[in-house]
């Protein structure tokens, strides 16, 4: 009798489908990560993978299994990772050795400009990360971050027990890219070092895919602000024995519709942004940060700079579900 369950090995193999990448030191990485604008869940996949596909046949190189989520290859002189998740593709490419110029642009060219034109969808989010040796000479840490680096929003920090030191200041630059730098301690392996590099692009994408709730939150905030006075009338009027009941009755259904209207409208953007905030924070939590020169940390940075926009998204769904259930009372 076969008692294994049609799905057991699938399930396993999906434990193990995503390992960190290895990476030498010197290295460098490029990545992105490519959303469509509306309803990016209902996306057609096939669309997807006929970009990644386009990608490989540039180079020769092997094609993923049809519905595959996730897929490693090597294209050039650059190792590819690519992998779909509910709302956005994310592309990686990994390569030995870093330019004398620090960030170049040229760094990225390995995604063409055409292909990257024709993506399904735009970039949600795109980083350059540069991979280099501790020195033992801090003062050059010190002199590379004042030189690559905003310094106003630069968060930097030791990371997983001394590993390596990491600095971000969260700017796009010239090139559409925001750029990470790692400085890495001589005993840190290669697996170390990649774990830090996928923890920093995922930093950076669950962040931005969080803050696409802000920008819905000022919109409902707006509208709420508009309602909330005529839902205040309208439930005032219920006391008073001159007023038509029968146009204050009909008033609060149409506010009690339209306000179940912006619930459903919301509701996936806005589960969506505590799912990836809480993603964020994990992130940032397996980090094992430890100050470096008095700089701020990554966590401080989000405390003070990305904080306050999930703060705002929960209150307009805080406000939102209060204002449906004063309507929906006011109408029984």
């Amino acid at each position: 009798m076969n008692d294994e369950h049609p799905l057991r090995y699938a399930l396993v193999n999906e434990l193990h489908a995503r390992p960190f990448p290895l990476l030498d030191v010197p290295s460098h990485a490029v990545y992105f990560a490519v959303k469509q604008p509306g309803d990016a869940h209902n996306r057609d996949r096939g669309a997807d993978r006929n970009h990644l596909l386009n990608l490989l046949d540039r180079h020769g190189a092997v094609h993923p299994p049809v519905g595959a989520t996730h897929h490693a290859a090597r294209i050039g002189r650059h190792e590819l990772k690519w992998e779909s998740h509910t709302e956005f593709v994310t592309y990686s490419a990994f390569g030995k050795g870093v330019g004398e110029r620090a960030f170049s642009p040229a760094e990225a060219e390995v995604f063409p400009f055409d292909w990257l034109a024709a993506a399904p969808g735009r970039r949600i989010a795109a980083c350059l990360i540069r991979v280099e040796p501790l020195p033992q000479d801090l003062d050059l840490v010190r002199a590379r971050l004042d030189d690559w680096f905003v310094a106003d929003s630069l968060a930097c920090s030791l990371v997983l027990d001394g590993a390596a030191i990491v600095a971000c200041d969260f700017q796009i630059d010239p090139a559409g890219l925001m750029r990470f730098a790692v400085f890495v301690h001589p005993d840190a392996g290669a697996r170390r070092v990649g774990r830090i590099v996928q923890r920093l692009c995922e930093i950076e994408t669950y962040r931005a895919m969080s803050m696409l709730g802000l920008e819905r939150a000022r919109e409902l905030g707006t509208r709420l602000n508009a309602l909330d006075p005529d839902l205040s009338a309208l439930v005032t009027r219920l006391s008073d024995r001159e007023s038509d009941a029968e146009e204050t009755l009909h008033r609060l259904l149409e506010i009690s519709a339209e306000l179940e209207a912006l619930a459903v409208r919301h509701t996936f953007r806005f589960g969506a942004t505590a799912a990836y905030e809480a993603i964020v924070n994990q992130r940032v939590d397996v980090l094992r940060e430890s100050r470096f020169d008095g700089r701020q940390t990554f966590a401080e940075f989000m405390m003070r700079r990305y904080d306050p926009a999930m703060r705002t998204v929960k209150s307009a769904e805080r406000r939102l579900g209060q204002m449906a259930a004063r309507a929906a009372r006011a109408g029984e």
